[in-house]
């Protein structure tokens, strides 16, 4: 069950894409909707020079103001949505409001924010904090939104991490929904077939016992697995992918370039994700 989900809000033309998602859930599970608002202070307020001080009260107020007008355009349009609403404010520099939402979404079930490196606030760090910090499934949106609501056909990026099972947990919901499932395995050249065989048994027999029918979809390793998957999605008419999130060292993957960060960055299709 879905039964609150808390929605990313930051002034931006992007708050429409997900409030529109968010309420498509809502409705779809009779889930509470908690909009967060966020007010990240400009970077330069780091300065501590006085002879910027009086800059610096300038840009307080500035930004102090859009917020402000923001927040009102925004309570107005969550209260003329059906169901339970509710608008929260965060406000201050960049870490502080990404672990405060962290902290706030580890109270409801669902997160839903545009995925980190697309976002036009370019807010990403703030994403992530999410993503590693609250504990819970992350939707997360491509800019601009995508075709399908629905989430019909689902594409589940299956290599039998941790990662991969708690974002299965977190997308049952929707996969029990779902019309059509595919468990999509990338096997690695030093995997044999037959363990990629025992991975697909073991979560094809675990998704059954909840009325999942699903299909495989395996192909071998090339060179860039975040690609491999987008590009079967894709070909399996898949409206979201589910998948773990950094099953390596972040490190690792910021400096190798991953799959969770290939996806952040490039998908064109909603990602769900959980770490």
């Amino acid at each position: 069950m879905i039964k609150d989900i808390a929605v990313q809000l930051t002034g931006s033309d992007e708050d429409e894409v997900r409030l529109s998602f968010a309420q498509s859930l809502a409705s779809r599970f009779d889930a509470h909707l908690m909009g967060t608002h966020l007010h990240t202070l400009p970077d330069i307020l780091d300065i501590t020079e006085p002879a910027r001080s009086a800059y610096i009260q300038t840009l307080l107020e500035q930004s102090n103001a859009a917020y402000n007008h923001d927040h009102e355009r925004l309570k107005g349009r969550l209260s003329k949505l059906h169901g339970s609403t509710e608008l929260r404010r965060l406000h201050g520099m960049t870490a502080d409001v990404g672990s405060e939402l962290a902290r706030l979404a580890r109270q409801v079930d669902l997160f839903i924010g545009t995925r980190p490196y697309g976002d036009p606030e370019a807010k990403y760090r703030i994403e992530e904090a999410v993503l590693f910090g609250s504990g819970r499934g992350c939707l997360f949106l491509p800019p601009g939104g995508a075709t399908h609501k629905a989430f019909r056909t689902i594409l589940i990026a299956w290599d039998g991490s941790r990662e991969a099972a708690r974002s299965v947990a977190e997308a049952m919901p929707l996969l029990t929904e779902a019309s059509k499932v595919y468990v999509g395995q990338i096997v690695d050249p030093g995997q044999s077939l037959q363990e990629a065989e025992k991975l697909w048994a073991g979560i094809k027999a675990h998704l059954e016992r909840y009325g999942v029918d699903a299909a495989l979809s395996q192909v071998e390793y090339r060179s860039n697995t975040g690609e491999q998957i987008l590009e079967m999605a894709h070909q399996k008419g898949a409206d979201l992918i589910v998948m773990g999130a950094y099953g390596h060292s972040r490190f690792i993957e910021w400096a190798l370039g991953g799959a969770t960060r290939y996806l952040l960055r490039y998908s064109t299709l909603p990602l769900l994700m959980a770490h």
